[in-house]
């Protein structure tokens, strides 16, 4: 049962603040996830959150300092399995995600029904976004805009090449275990507004819309940005009127600019290819 919310009420202004700074983050974070390859790891680790949430619950403290323990010891427990060499990465992605799932779901079983909706949890919520998150939110965007600021030309040189990268100096196990505690703190962040089944996609959705017109890492990291912000700008209010879930109206409205990009480039490719034939 979803409440009618207007765009005056407190959880809606509180979720257009938080989705506008979660929108600074994933739209940069996103185009590592999209030139890196790490949109199975994004949903393995959104699988995780389950289980962060139900850890949570047992041990007295917030669903987000849960959700981002468990991504650490899901990220600390690939990057182990990985160097054993015995099973391919998209494997191991495999088995702890379902794993993770399935832990996360038994927990929450043997919590109570009362105890927690999982439904809030898996595609987003409006009703649950209080200031208190809103606040959890502003924090991990900035700690993660600030980190790529930082880090940023390293971040792109080992994505071009990892063995300059390491020419340069560059610790790129270090700071591929970084570019996946952002992606945990961010799921861990956004999950009650954009759903766990979903987060994955605000991460490669924007930046893929992005990246069909830019230029450079900097434009497509910024355009990004852009777009997630567009679209949940529009798709929280959007949602809080129609009393539609969160996450899929967010997406759906990303996957809409999306196909609109993609037929504009298409269209200014063709166009470009007939007039250099004339």
């Amino acid at each position: 049962m979803h409440m009618h919310l207007h765009l005056g009420d407190m959880n809606i202004t509180s979720a257009l603040i938080a989705g506008l700074a979660l929108s600074l983050a994933v739209g940069p974070l996103g185009c590592f996830v999209v030139w890196r390859r790490m949109a199975y790891f994004g949903d393995g680790l959104s699988h995780s959150a389950l289980l962060g949430v139900a850890m949570g619950l047992v041990f007295g403290i917030s669903d987000q300092l849960g959700m981002v323990l468990i991504g650490i010891l899901f990220a600390l427990s690939l990057m182990w399995l990985r160097a054993q060499r015995l099973l391919a990465t998209d494997t191991l992605l495999g088995l702890l995600a379902h794993a993770t799932l399935a832990f996360g779901i038994l927990a929450m079983t043997f919590l109570g029904a009362d105890e927690i909706d999982v439904h809030d949890y898996l595609l987003g919520s409006l009703e649950s976004i209080s200031s208190t998150l809103a606040i959890w939110v502003i924090g991990g965007s900035a700690a993660c805009v600030l980190v790529l600021m930082r880090l940023w030309p390293s971040l792109v040189l080992m994505t071009t090449s990892e063995e300059l990268a390491h020419a340069e100096g560059v610790p790129v196990a270090r700071y591929e275990f970084i570019l996946m505690m952002m992606m945990g703190l961010i799921v861990a962040v956004s999950v009650q507004i954009v759903g766990i089944l979903l987060i994955t996609s605000l991460l490669i959705i924007p930046a893929s819309t992005s990246r069909l017109f830019s230029n450079s890492p900097e434009t497509m990291g910024f355009g990004a940005a852009i777009a997630a912000a567009l679209c949940i700008l529009t798709g929280v209010p959007l949602a809080g009127a129609a009393e539609l879930p969160a996450g899929p109206t967010i997406v759906s409205l990303s996957v809409c600019l999306f196909i609109l990009t993609l037929i504009v480039a298409i269209s200014r490719r063709t166009f470009s290819r007939r007039k250099i034939s004339q």
